[in-house]
């Protein structure tokens, strides 16, 4: 009994470690995006495990979640200045961001109406409209990373 959640805590700080290793090397502007890539991701987890029933429902919990995605999603565009991507700078950034720059700050700016649309949907707590709302904010998340991030290394963490 005692093996299940000591399991967890291990599973959780190799998580953990495995994260600080990922962004090992990476400076400035590139840190700064990892870190809201990272924040973004942890919000997404948080309503992910009310959509999957792993954790309960809570409204107000979740629309603090949706708020800190559409918050940094506004962020986006600044955290990506040219020159910033590529191996040298311990970027996953394609080239595809500076030469779709408009296509990419239009999908920031998706992901940003999605959350918006996600926080107004928790109004009434008994709605499962935020559902498929979430799906839309999701949608935005694998839209942008499937055009602008490179694939992911074996063994490398984003």
């Amino acid at each position: 009994m005692i093996l299940k959640p000591l399991r967890l805590t291990v599973l959780v700080c190799l998580a953990s470690a495995t994260l600080a290793l990922a962004h090992e090397g990476a400076t400035g502007v590139v840190k700064e995006r990892m870190d809201l890539m990272e924040t973004q991701k942890e919000a997404m987890k948080t309503i992910g495990d009310m959509a999957r029933g792993k954790a309960a429902f809570d409204a107000a919990k979740a629309a603090d979640a949706a708020r800190d995605i559409a918050d940094t999603a506004k962020k986006i565009p600044d955290l990506f200045p040219e020159g910033s991507g590529g191996e040298k700078n311990k970027s996953d950034a394609l080239p595809a961001v500076w030469e779709n720059w408009d296509r990419f700050t239009a999908n920031a700016d998706d992901l940003g109406s999605a959350a918006e649309a996600l926080v107004a949907t928790f109004g009434d707590s008994a709605s499962q409209e935020w559902k498929p709302a979430f799906q839309k904010v999701g949608d935005a998340c694998k839209s942008c990373h499937e055009d602008f991030r490179a694939e992911k290394k074996e063994g490398h963490k984003h």
